[in-house]
């Protein structure tokens, strides 16, 4: 048989893990957000074409790849992507910025869908790069 004693000292050490966890909670979900408005403000206000951006955007382009891990299952020379899961982007003519916005965005089979956790300018950005610098 369980003492009262004990089942209130159990209870107390519950409530106290609880306490932390919800104190610390706010510290944990503002580091994302935090984290994406640095990035959203680094990303260009309006939609960029690509074969037009300047040398500082394709490094944001290529930031983008690199951070979100797209090198993974991506083939992309420029950004040192030499991943085999999904499709090459290097020598792909049929890749468009559209069709890149519209996968990064909603995903598709094994391709994880980033609208949400990337802003549109980020994936406006990254899509632009991708098609700019494929290889030809």
């Amino acid at each position: 048989m369980v003492s009262a004693k004990r089942i209130t000292r159990v209870t107390e050490l519950g409530m106290a893990a609880l306490g932390l966890a919800l104190a610390s909670a706010p510290v944990f979900s503002q580091a994302p957000a935090q984290a994406n408005a640095a990035a959203a403000s680094a990303a260009p206000a309006s939609a960029p074409v690509a074969g037009h951006l300047d040398a500082d955007n394709v490094k944001k382009g290529r930031d983008l790849f690199a951070n979100w891990s797209c090198g993974a299952c991506h083939t992309l020379a420029d950004a040192g992507g030499t991943g085999h899961v999904g499709p090459s982007f290097d020598g792909n003519k049929d890749l468009t910025q559209s069709f890149v916005v519209d996968r990064v965005t909603n995903g598709q089979g094994a391709m994880p869908a980033f609208g949400g956790q990337l802003t549109d300018a980020e994936i406006a950005l990254l899509a632009a790069y991708i098609v700019q610098v494929k290889a030809k």
